[in-house]
């Protein structure tokens, strides 16, 4: 029997790419999840008391405390089994998990360093050798997304956690002044269709730190 819903709550962050992709899940999958929003650098009793890293994402559901974004996001997909978010035979599920893996492990790294940089700068700015490595590394990220992407609407058979991963990285990039490169343009085309779904809209955050007001 599925989790009762009303009583699924996640502790987020609306920035965090982590936190953020779980809402793009969450808003897909039709779940409802009733949201405690942390503020950065301040520590939220709850998720102290519930994670040991003292981080968000943070999902409880009765008893159970899941800490990790990816196993929260299974977790969500279990509780709507109608709503393919892992669309597709083993091989294009094994396509899925890998991306989300790269989202969070490779093109974090990327990213992080310059988004943090600029945002904990007092003027938005990022060190000119920062600012270099980063785009060309950007770049590489986009050159080998956009072939795995090719010509596809998304990059399974239909939007999938890949979609939920990356589209906080990319959009977080954009915000902060890291473009997508006019060279691909199906990445381009596959990041506008995906920003007119309901659910990105819905996730969106309403600012972000260190930045104007969105």
């Amino acid at each position: 029997m599925p989790a009762d819903v009303n009583s699924i709550t996640l502790y987020q962050r609306p920035d965090c790419p982590f936190c953020w992709k779980v809402r793009l899940a969450a808003f897909e999958s039709g779940v409802n999840v009733s949201e405690i929003e942390v503020q950065l650098d301040k520590k939220h009793p709850d998720v102290v008391r519930l994670n040991p890293n003292e981080t968000v994402p943070v999902l409880l559901d009765d008893h159970l405390v899941i800490n990790e974004s990816s196993e929260i996001i299974e977790y969500l997909i279990d509780q709507a089994p109608h709503m393919e978010l892992m669309p597709g035979p083993a091989k294009i599920r094994a396509t899925i998990r890998q991306l989300h893996h790269y989202s969070d492990h490779q093109l974090g790294k990327i990213l992080f360093p310059y988004i943090k940089e600029k945002r904990d700068s007092e003027n938005c700015t990022v060190r000119d050798e920062l600012k270099e490595s980063t785009k060309h590394a950007w770049y590489e990220a986009q050159s080998m997304l956009s072939e795995k992407l090719g010509e596809r609407d998304f990059f399974a058979d239909e939007f999938s956690v890949a979609e939920c991963a990356l589209l906080p990285r990319f959009c977080l990039a954009v915000t902060h002044g890291l473009p997508i490169a006019e060279q691909f343009q199906n990445l381009k085309k596959w990041y506008a269709r995906c920003a007119d779904r309901p659910s990105f809209k819905k996730a969106m955050p309403q600012y972000f730190p260190g930045l104007a007001q969105h």
